[in-house]
């Protein structure tokens, strides 16, 4: 895609949400977006801050993770166009990702996915934005009752193959006897969808079928252990 104009963004969150909720203040050179003929591609600065730490430099903490999120729902709202770019003419939203230099795209390509368009570019791009690009090695949890805010959760059919990917906004909730969270999308529908407002926990993450032919939940975090 030829780059028509490169902008860069201002959106980087430097403390946790106070308690009334509002974004704090931002730091500048958080993302670069570089706007194309067919839409925008985004890429994440990589401070290369030491593991443990997220990438604005505070500690590896849900409450710090939940901040940044929040922070990245305002760079990449609801209703977003993101999607794959065959299948829109313009104004489509994709990751410029390298799986060489980015945790969250290496991740999302292990699983076949794609780490530049649709859901999984969206993954890998918040899964970077909070954690850094290149620090915090993600690792499977064996356990997915213990997800955490920022966790990357794969649907898997059962041939193995990967239908969705998605970034865990809550930790587990029981719901009609199932682990279930609430996440953050993209290509839903073709747009970006943020669940985390929502009344119920709409994602369940059992690691077992409950009957033959059930997809089920894997999941990749990046805390520290």
């Amino acid at each position: 895609m030829k780059p028509i104009l490169l902008l860069t963004l201002v959106l980087c969150l430097t403390c946790p949400l106070p308690a009334g909720g509002a974004v704090p203040e931002a730091e500048e050179g958080a993302v670069i977006s570089e706007v194309t003929e067919t839409g925008t591609a985004w890429s994440v600065a990589d401070p290369q801050n030491p593991t443990g730490t997220l990438r604005n430099g505070q500690p590896v903490t849900q409450e710090n993770v939940l901040a940044l999120l929040a922070e990245a729902k305002q760079l990449w709202p609801d209703g977003m166009t993101w999607t794959y770019s065959s299948r829109v003419q313009s104004g489509n939203n994709v990751y410029g990702s390298d799986p060489e230099t980015s945790v969250g795209a290496a991740c999302v390509a292990g699983y076949q996915l794609s780490h530049e368009e649709a859901c999984g570019a969206f993954a890998a791009m918040l899964s970077d934005y909070v954690f850094g690009p290149s620090a915090n090695p993600a690792r499977r949890l064996d356990d997915n009752t213990q997800v955490r805010p920022g966790d990357i959760v794969f649907r898997v059919n059962p041939d193995g193959a990967a239908a969705h990917v998605n970034i865990a906004m809550t930790t587990a909730h029981d719901q009609g006897g199932l682990p279930c969270i609430r996440t953050a999308d993209g290509n839903v529908g073709g747009k970006v969808q943020w669940f985390d407002t929502v009344p119920n926990y709409p994602t369940r993450v059992n690691a077992e079928p409950r009957w033959p032919g059930e997809s089920v939940r894997v999941i990749f975090t990046r805390y520290p252990e």
